[in-house]
């Protein structure tokens, strides 16, 4: 019925690469005086399937099971070519189960009328070092093994027909626009092929699938001050932005640029989700991301994640929002219009719009510029160097457009350097744009 020629020719090859060590140690026992027939062979008779497997390993008891496992494993491949070795086996008459570190894809297989029907060992010393060489013997009642068989296939189609139906179901969600619904039946689809090895010529497709939905999450961000102005306050709805299908509880990480980890936060059935930041800077742009969590949302498997490559779905937030307005009041002991035109631009450049009525915030700044300093520098090329240096006490206040409180603030004494005093004096106002823009 089952002549597994293939596999036993195997089976010799790999018994021989394993037992090179073997070959050149000293036999110092051995079980009996010749080698059993059956040793490298599968075979069966009228009732029974004889299955052969072997192991050299440092222990007998080590060596035995090992060689066992090889035993059962011909069985579980004979039983259905279509899926790889599982770890979970169970046999009744030999206690052995397969090495629990061997995972792989594929289903489990009951070997419920299985026993170890011979045993031959060697026990080789080589260099004072222990060794044995064990092979065993499995049989296997041939009804038990037809009817396990017959449910192994089964299954099999089973699990096929479910693939296609999630599938199928999937692509007419996707075609329907309903993508909250598409995506975990596109999971699923992938799970089943990751865990049982079925349709694997899907699987490239059906990933492909769920990153192109991965690739419509969207965010819309709302920003408030916290009643102590020691934080911002930020609601974000988190949804597709080809259907304005909300994703609802799904999980996000808030994490730092460089994707350190700083909490795990949950949307609720409207997709939204609501967040503090305590304590950042106002000015500055973000360096936060909110990144959606697969993993956690679909309860996935580690394994499982990273064998697959799918899209990151962040977003960078800004804790002031989408271009929030703010109001810029200077007051300066020499002509402003140069100091207006750098801080609003540096403004603009971390997310704001300068206006003038309907703002969120003033910037209310005072300028006083000291006169230049005039110094030489030893230049090590060539002759002395002729420096400028001019400097202006600075004083800034952020404040709540509404109640005009507080919000941070900001004092100090700030230079700037050139060859030339105008050089200098622009140096000194980049740099106090800078310093405000940092430091509030």
């Amino acid at each position: 019925m089952i002549k597994l020629k293939f596999v036993s020719f195997l089976l010799i090859v790999l018994s021989l690469a394993c037992n090179i060590s073997v070959l050149q140690a000293k036999l110092v026992d051995r079980s009996s005086g010749k080698m059993p027939s059956w040793i490298g062979h599968n075979s069966e008779d009228k009732k029974k399937l004889y299955f052969s497997g072997s192991s050299t390993q440092e222990t007998f008891d080590k060596a035995r099971q090992f060689a066992i496992n090889d035993a059962l494993t011909q069985v579980i491949q004979s039983l259905d070519l279509t899926m790889s070795v599982n770890t979970n086996r169970i046999i009744s008459d030999t206690g052995v189960y397969l090495d629990e570190k061997t995972k792989s894809k594929t289903r489990d297989v009951k070997l419920l009328d299985t026993k170890l029907k011979d045993i031959y060992f060697e026990k080789y010393e080589n260099s004072g070092k222990i060794s044995y060489t064990i092979h065993a013997l499995i049989e296997y009642n041939k009804k038990d093994y037809e009817e396990e068989k017959a449910r192994l296939k089964k299954e099999y189609d089973t699990l096929k027909q479910n693939l296609v139906n999630r599938y199928t179901k999937a692509k007419h969600l996707t075609d329907n626009n309903l993508l909250y619904q598409a995506l975990p039946e596109l999971i699923e689809s992938l799970k089943i092929i990751y865990n049982y090895g079925i349709n694997q010529t899907l699987e490239s497709e059906i990933l492909a699938h769920i990153n192109d939905i991965l690739g419509y999450i969207s965010f819309k961000n709302s920003f408030s001050s916290t009643q102590n102005h020691s934080g911002i306050k930020s609601d974000i709805l988190a949804y597709y932005s080809k259907t304005n299908e909300a994703c609802k509880k799904y999980t996000f990480a808030v994490k730092t640029i460089d994707n350190f980890l700083i909490e795990t936060i949950y949307g609720n059935d409207e997709g939204k989700l609501e967040y503090s930041f305590n304590k950042v800077s106002y000015l500055k742009k973000s360096n936060y991301k909110l990144e959606f969590d697969l993993k956690i949302t679909f309860n996935l498997d580690e394994e499982f994640y990273k064998n697959y490559s799918f899209k990151t779905v962040s977003d960078e937030l800004n804790f002031l929002g989408d271009k929030r307005k703010i109001a810029v009041k200077i007051t300066a002991n020499k002509n402003k219009d140069d100091l207006i035109k750098t801080i609003t631009a540096n403004l603009v450049q971390n997310g704001f719009v300068v206006v003038e009525k309907n703002a969120d915030y003033i910037l209310d700044i005072k300028f006083n510029f000291i006169d230049s300093n005039k110094t030489e520098v030893k230049n090590l090329q060539s002759s002395d160097t002729t420096l400028f240096i001019s400097n202006a006490n600075v004083v800034a206040e952020l404040l709540s457009f509404d109640t005009k409180t507080q919000i941070s603030s900001f004092s100090g004494q700030e230079k700037g350097f050139g060859k030339t005093q105008i050089k200098s004096y622009y140096d000194l106002i980049q740099k106090v744009s800078a310093t405000i823009t940092d430091s509030l």
